[in-house]
């Protein structure tokens, strides 16, 4: 058996993923928001979180030792809550937007806001 496993020493590497750092496109400030990706392994919950581009994303979320989640990443907009002539909010704001995405990113992966702690990260107005 250990020598079946001598051979094959490639099968047993863990293969960590590439981190990038996003750029947004005109067309991403046009309509923004930006789709992030970020995975880590599973048995790790405080372990290091990895950005990743979609395909990655794909790739790693359907292997069991890994998990991950997605952000809808506002980019553009009001960063305050924009409200209506009723007192009803008709925007959250771009800081508020990126807080929500952040709180419902964290129950997966537990240590983003860490990662995260500029929620006006590609902001422009």
């Amino acid at each position: 058996m250990y020598k079946d496993i001598a051979k094959t020493p490639d099968l047993f590497v863990i293969k960590y993923p590439q981190t990038i750092v996003p750029t947004p496109k005109e067309s991403d400030y046009q309509i923004g928001f930006i789709r992030r990706y970020f995975v880590r392994k599973a048995n790790e919950p405080e372990g290091h979180i990895f950005e990743v581009d979609s395909k990655v994303y794909v790739e790693y979320t359907k292997n069991p030792f890994w998990m991950g989640d997605s952000i809808k990443w506002r980019i553009s907009g009001p960063l305050e809550p924009v409200f209506n002539n009723k007192g009803e909010i008709e925007d959250k704001g771009v800081t508020n937007s990126n807080k929500a995405g952040l709180a419902t990113a964290s129950t997966i992966l537990k240590n983003i806001k860490l990662y995260l702690p500029n929620l006006l990260q590609f902001y422009r107005k």
